[in-house]
């Protein structure tokens, strides 16, 4: 499964409510930065676009990436060692952002841009 991510650097909430009323989509979930002003910088969340879920975030984004530092292609693996065989293949010439391991919400994660400079998130 590829999963799109926006990073939106500061204009998450806001892109939320277009999005909302544009394609009549509600939020699936949200997480806010608790040290941030409260529910504004969105760590993290999810809605349903014309059946696709999307993510989006205030936080990542680098002018490296193909699509100056807007979009990342998440693909969500069943389980690790998939994961693992996949991003094995992949990371080759490849630029760690978050080393591969376990986060608050993913047992297995890693975030990546590859060799042609796409920008990729792993996880299960």
């Amino acid at each position: 499964m590829l999963v799109p991510q926006l990073y939106l650097n500061g204009s998450c909430s806001e892109a939320i409510e277009l999005y909302k009323k544009a394609f009549g989509s509600e939020v699936d979930n949200i997480m806010y930065d608790p040290e941030q002003e409260s529910g504004k910088f969105v760590i993290h969340a999810e809605m349903h676009i014309l059946g696709t879920r999307l993510m989006l975030s205030d936080h990542g984004g680098t002018l490296e990436s193909s699509a100056d530092s807007t979009m990342e292609i998440v693909a969500q693996f069943s389980n690790e060692q998939s994961l693992r065989a996949a991003y094995q293949i992949i990371k080759v010439e490849s630029k760690t952002i978050t080393p591969i391991g376990s986060i608050f919400f993913s047992p297995c994660f890693v975030s990546f841009i590859d060799k042609f400079g796409v920008r990729w998130c792993f996880m299960v």
